[in-house]
This record gives C-alpha cells, structure tokens and sequence, in this order.
C-alpha cells in the first residue's frame, strides 16, 4: 500500500510540474498558432518559443489556461501582426489567470476599431519581463476586472499608440496593483508611455522619456488617484509632447479605493517643452502628496492642483546647464562633480513598511544597477560616485546558484566570512534570513525578482540579483 501510494503522489507531483510545449520551425509546433489550435495546453504548462519570426497568422494565438509560463529560446521571436488578429483583439489574448510571458516581441498590433494590442490581457495577473513591445496600436492594454496584480520588468514599450490620444504604450485598466520597473518605455503616439488606472502603482527604476522626437500625452497617467509611489525614474518631456504636464494624477477623479496618496523620491523629471510644462499635474482632492528628492530641470510649474503635505530636498531649476548632467543632450542625467544636486537630499521615512530611500538605479536598457548612498543622499535618481555594478561587488569566493530558481536556493562560500543572509523585495521588503547556510528554501516566494545580501563578518555587503520562477 505505501508503495502504491508513493507512485500515485509521483505521478501526481510530476503532473503538477506541467507539460513543455516546444514551438519552432523544426518543433511539432510550428507556430504558436499551431500550438493554441492544437488545444493540448493545461493549466500550468511551459510553452518554449524558438526565437524566429512569426507572421500574420502563424503569430497569433489565445491562451486560456492559468499559471502558464511562456517564453522565448534561444534569443527573442518576433511576433509581427501583418495585418491579422485574433479575437478581434491583437496578437495574444491572454484569458487564463496569471501568465507570465518572456523574452517575446511583439509588433505591429492593429484592429478594426484601432485598439489592437501586442498583448491583450482579459484574464486576472500577469508577468511580463524581458519583452519588446513597438508600433502597435497597444502594447499592452488589460481589462478591468478590479483584481489581481501585474508585475512588468526589464521590457521596452516603444511607438506603440493608434495616434489618437486613447491608445498608448501600455494601458493597465482597474487592477489591484502594477509593479511596472526597470522598464524603458518612450516615444507612445500621443498617447501615454505609460497609463495606470490600478488601485496601487509601484513605478521603480525606469527610463520613461519622449527623447528629441516624442510626442506623447503624459509620460505617466495615473487618471484615478489610489495609492503610487514613484522611485528613482527618469522622466523626460520633448518639445513635441502633445500636453503639458509629465505625470497625472486623479486627472478624471479619484474613483479607485482610498487612500489617495501619491509619494516621489529621487525621480529626475526633466522638460524641455517650451510653450507651457506642468511636471505634477494633481487632483486637488488628494490626501496626502509628499515629494522628496526630486530633481524638477527645465521651465514650468513644479506642481498643479494641490499644495503637497510635505516637500523637501528638491533641486528646481530652471536652466538645466546649471545641474551639471553628465550629458544631457543623451539623456545621461548622472551628475557631474559640481551638481548643485549632491548631498542636496534629506532622509525619508518609510510608507506603510516600504522604503522610499532608493538602492538601485536604472541601468540602460532595462536593467538595473546597486545605489551607495555617499554622505548627504543626493537629489535625483543618480548617486554621484555611487553608483556600483551588482557583479562589481560580488567576490569570486562567493557562488549562489541555480538563479533561476523555482525553490531552493544553494550557496558556495566560505563560512567563516559570512555572518548573515539575507533576501529582500523589489520594495526592500526583508522576505527571510538566515546564518550561514549551505541553501534557503524560497518556495514559497511569488514569481519575481529579489535581491539576496550577503552580509559579511567584517561589516562588508555583497548583493546578487535573483529571479524566483
């Protein structure tokens, strides 16, 4: 009997590990079409694309089923529309509740009522990492089904939007909450490069910009109010941004779940439209607004609609020559040794246990580099002399592996250098920790990445990145 009963829960654990479906020219899947008309997916399945280019038809498909892992191999397959579409929709329907989607780009969205995306999500979650979305109509447009959570990170939204004014790089309709960071979003058709109608935004660490030719609306358009923090973004508005103001807040009334409370650190907002600039454009009903560190360069009105209830080491100015960008003609804001931006910021409490002094930057394209604050923490999203590679900080003695991983985590070091380990969140949310240890069980963590830190006996920190799938 305890032999029967080992094979059943084998079999069972094997089932619940799910099927890999492989799609490529030489795979028994020739296309993910081929793969979705086949209708074999179950919940829980892997769909390995091979990186080719899928045209028309071939690219398009609906996934129906839950906790799908589908991503690319072997490099990014690019999924172009040409001109079909699925469901009326765009290029992938995602139906089934949280899908995670990787290493696939998508282009060339279009629909019949010009509200095509690249991805359409009607399920509840999503995943996004490592993707490239440009010139469709969305990049990514969800549904509204006043839950579930979406997580976008290291993927670049670039030219998508109709034209019109009501299609944009990505659009997130009433959800619980988006993480969106590490991301490069820039030159949205006048649309937004980014539009949230979540309940709760996490917008960290992301190059969000209309650059010398852009046109978009808002750089971030947050129409309903909730709950926002924006952390250590770089956001630039052209000449040829089709409204004035950078980011909008509670813009068509605060009707998403209080509290309506929108908190910035260390952002580098940067305009260069010289008719009018608004950089916070606010609801005048909302609750609380606390601004801090920022760096507000170029001409305009640093705040509209709403005094903030707190406000302080801002650097406003002007003449951007005067902060002393490293280059700011390309878009490269670290600071120069004179920046009147150094040292300039003050301390900041955390909000509901989340962080608000930044220790990572952006890093372009799509990636992200570790933050030393030296001395005064400085104004901005750069630190200057202070900004340092991840790997930079990790000594060869030091291995953690595999990273990747869908549960335990092992470590090759020398145990008379460690004195603790510790993992934390996107959110420097401390997860779990432990003495020395030979491997961490993080089984039980969300999909997503975080950041391991291995603090040594002798007061040193070493950091990796670390993506649990």
């Amino acid at each position: 009997m305890g032999k029967l009963l080992s094979i059943v829960l084998m079999a069972l654990s094997i089932n619940a590990l799910g099927v890999i479906h492989q799609v490529g020219s030489t795979k028994n899947y020739v296309s993910p079409n081929a793969l979705y008309l086949a209708n074999v997916i179950q919940d829980g399945d892997t769909i390995e694309v091979d990186a080719e280019t899928y045209i028309g038809s071939a690219a398009l498909a609906v996934w129906q089923n839950n906790e799908l892992l589908i991503k690319g191999v072997g490099g990014m397959p690019h999924l172009i529309s040409n001109g079909s579409y699925i469901w009326g929709k765009g290029i992938w329907v995602l139906v089934g509740n949280d899908i995670t989607v990787e290493h696939i780009e998508f282009s060339e969205a279009a629909v019949p009522d010009q509200n095509g995306a690249g991805i359409r999500l009607d399920g509840i979650g999503l995943t996004v990492r490592h993707c490239y979305f440009h010139d469709n109509e969305n990049g990514i447009l969800t549904s509204n089904p006043y839950d579930g959570d979406i997580l976008i990170e290291f993927s670049e939204f670039s030219n998508n939007g109709y034209g019109d004014g009501f299609s944009h790089n990505l659009y997130i309709g009433h959800v619980n909450k988006l993480t969106f960071r590490f991301n490069y979003s820039h030159h949205a058709k006048i649309g937004h490069n980014l539009k949230s109608r979540a309940n709760e935004n996490y917008i960290l660490y992301n190059r969000i910009m209309d650059e010398e030719t852009g046109n978009s609306s808002r750089l971030i358009d947050l129409p309903n109010g909730g709950f926002a923090i924006l952390l250590g973004n770089l956001l630039m508005q052209g000449q040829n941004a089709e409204n004035n103001n950078l980011v909008g807040y509670g813009k068509e009334g605060l009707s998403n779940t209080a509290p309506h409370e929108l908190y910035m650190a260390n952002n580098t907002l940067l305009n260069k439209r010289t008719t009018s600039c608004i950089f916070l454009d606010i609801n005048n009903e909302t609750s609380n607004m606390e601004i801090f560190n920022n760096i507000f360069a170029g001409t305009g009105t640093t705040i509209n609609g709403v005094s903030a209830n707190l406000m302080n080491g801002n650097v406003i100015e002007a003449n951007v020559s005067m902060l002393e960008f490293v280059d700011e003609p390309n878009f490269d804001y670290r600071l120069r040794t004179n920046s009147p931006a150094i040292d300039y910021g003050v301390m900041t409490n955390p909000v509901n246990g989340l962080s608000l002094i930044p220790d990572l930057i952006y890093e372009h394209p799509t990636n992200f580099m570790h933050r030393n604050t030296v001395n005064n923490i400085d104004a901005g999203a750069y630190e200057f002399n202070g900004v340092v590679s991840i790997e930079d900080t990790t000594p060869n003695i030091f291995a953690i592996y595999p990273n990747p991983t869908k549960g335990i985590l092992k470590f090759n070091m020398e145990r008379n250098f460690i004195k603790q380990i510790v993992v934390y969140n996107i959110l420097g949310e401390m997860m779990t920790s432990t003495f020395y240890s030979n491997e961490l069980d993080i089984s039980f963590f969300a999909k997503g990445v975080y950041f391991v830190v291995i603090e040594g006996r002798q007061g040193e920190n070493y950091h990796w990145q670390l993506v649990k799938e």
